[in-house]
């Protein structure tokens, strides 16, 4: 600070002290013993300092007490743009599982539904399926009775024409052969003609005749014809006159034959439709049908044995091809055989697995264009925080002392320009101000350096920051000068005194800065608002007068009015 002396009232003209706190148009430091602050250099009245910046609009109302360095507004800033990012996160994360968990189920749903819709529909077509089946041996047993009627009538070369008739009314290639076996088991006749006496009182459709309990028309298993050399299923009827058993008619059925009729049915490539007798025996099929000919039967499956229901449905893999397949059975009701239709699960989902992967590709997109909003939007928000920051930093170098984390010379005049401008209803009624010079120094500062001075004037801040109010404003405006603001209702003048006695009381404490045990005193000089002024200029010049007075031990000193520590 910049003081003529007290004779003569001249204008000091200030230079920047090493801490670079001065400025030419800010209030001159007392030359006391600053000869390091201070130059005289004009010998007019002294101007006090001038009212706040009127260049732009005024800063928002300074926080009057302010530890050093500490809770800075960039950090506060920094802390609420990490919740703003942390609670978008967070939202987008619960978002995003809440829409996936809801695509997925609908998924989910979707294919219960189609498997469900599947197993009705696999159920009406198989009936229709089991209805051509059976048809088609119906067809088989009325050829097998019309030829018995034609045998019975000429077993001679007749019914040899009654047989190429009957097989040309049937797909070519159906019929392998027709047969009859004699009551003795010898074959009597074959289409395919006669070479030696060939017994077949050992097969299946033979045996299965002699006793007359048994069903009149019979399916065999496949075999291997002993004739013919082919695969064929025997459908047999007994021959009988006037009660007397004469022999068995045969129709032997190429399985090719009921194979192609099944093709027909095949509602996809990869649907299947098979023929079984009761004990399990595969008659036909539309696929792989020449690898199980002949195969062991299938053990516990839901269709094959006595006494089961007429008809089921179930899921499994298939051994033969490996396509998972929705099953569905049929007993006919006129013959001892089951259907069952199986329909290919991935055919059935084709479709709708089609459906789920757009959804879920659209839902990925969107996904991803929301996830990338909000880190073009926190990107957008960090990008700003710096900006802000920065603003911050600037705006906080403004208005403080680097040294001493305390508010400025400048901060000062904001906050009390501020206190003076506020409307009535928001301003307060009295508030003092403590002009505080510090006794001893110079000293200090010339003997153990300008570290030292520096560790000192810190600790000094400390102590009367920790002696302010939250209410109050504490400021370094320069060298070893302080000035506080303490706010009061109605009486200010024992605010005043009380706040500048723990000041003196706490100063009076010795600083151990380094090692060393260092004493310092202070003069401080108080002025209260409005009675020793209504402007910051006149506050300040009055608290500034007193303290010069006190520290020099003037006899204008009031006795109440200042306290000085030594």
């Amino acid at each position: 600070m910049c003081r003529a002396p007290r004779s003569s009232r001249s204008q000091w003209t200030c230079v920047p002290d090493r801490h670079g706190l001065t400025s030419a148009t800010e209030k001159s430091f007392r030359h006391r013993n600053h000869p390091h602050a201070c130059v005289n250099t004009v010998g007019q009245p002294r101007q006090l300092p001038s009212q706040p910046r009127t260049d732009r609009d005024p800063m928002p109302l300074l926080s009057p007490h302010q530890p050093p360095h500490r809770h800075l507004p960039v950090r506060a800033h920094r802390a609420g743009l990490v919740r703003v990012i942390a609670l978008t996160v967070g939202g987008l994360l619960l978002l995003t599982g809440l829409y996936w968990w809801n695509l997925i189920a609908s998924s989910d749903q979707l294919r219960r539904e189609t498997l469900n819709q599947a197993q009705l529909r696999a159920t009406q077509v198989n009936s229709a399926t089991s209805e051509v089946i059976s048809m088609l041996f119906l067809n088989i047993e009325l050829t097998t009775l019309q030829l018995i009627d034609d045998y019975e009538q000429d077993p001679g070369p007749a019914f040899h024409q009654k047989v190429v008739q009957v097989t040309r009314q049937l797909p070519a290639e159906a019929v392998l052969q027709v047969g009859v076996i004699g009551a003795d088991g010898y074959l009597e006749y074959s289409s395919l003609g006669l070479k030696d006496r060939l017994d077949l009182g050992d097969r299946e459709h033979f045996k299965v005749h002699l006793d007359p309990r048994q069903p009149q028309f019979f399916i065999s298993r496949p075999m291997l014809g002993r004739v013919s050399g082919q695969w064929s299923i025997q459908f047999s009827h007994p021959i009988r006159q006037n009660g007397q058993f004469k022999g068995v008619m045969v129709l032997s059925v190429a399985p090719d034959y009921l194979k192609q009729a099944l093709n027909k049915l095949t509602l996809a490539s990869d649907d299947s439709i098979s023929i079984y007798r009761q004990d399990g025996a595969l008659l036909a099929r539309n696929k792989h049908l020449e690898d199980q000919l002949g195969q062991p039967m299938e053990p516990h499956r839901p269709y094959i044995g006595q006494g089961l229901r007429r008809t089921g449905n179930f899921s499994e893999v298939s051994p033969l091809d490996g396509v998972e397949r929705l099953f569905q059975w049929q007993r006919l009701s006129e013959y001892p055989v089951t259907v069952v239709l199986g329909l290919s699960k991935p055919t059935l989902l084709k479709p709708i697995e089609r459906a789920i992967a757009e959804d879920r590709w659209q839902a990925l997109v969107a996904t991803l264009m929301l996830w990338s909003s909000a880190a073009f939007a926190i990107l957008l928000l960090r990008h700003l925080q710096v900006h802000v920051q920065k603003r911050l930093a600037i705006e906080h170098l403004a208005l403080h002392d680097q040294l001493t984390g305390l508010h400025n010379r400048h901060a000062l005049l904001e906050h009390l320009g501020q206190l003076l401008a506020a409307p009535k209803g928001r301003q307060p009624a009295r508030f003092g101000l403590l002009f505080l010079d510090l006794d001893g120094f110079k000293p200090i500062n010339d003997r153990y350096g300008h570290a030292t001075g520096d560790a000192v004037l810190k600790a000094v801040a400390g102590r009367i920051n920790s002696c302010v109010r939250q209410e109050d404003f504490a400021a370094r405006i320069g060298g070893d000068e302080f000035v506080v603001v303490v706010l009061q209702g109605f009486e200010p003048t024992d605010a005043v005194t009380a706040m500048a006695q723990r000041i003196r009381t706490s100063l009076a404490q010795p600083l151990m800065i380094d090692g060393q045990q260092l004493r310092i005193g202070a003069s401080i000089g108080m002025a209260s608002y409005p009675a020793d002024g209504a402007t910051a200029d006149a506050l300040l010049a009055r608290a500034d007068q007193m303290m010069y007075d006190i520290k020099h031990g003037s006899k204008a000193a009031p006795a109440a009015g200042g306290l000085a520590t030594a």
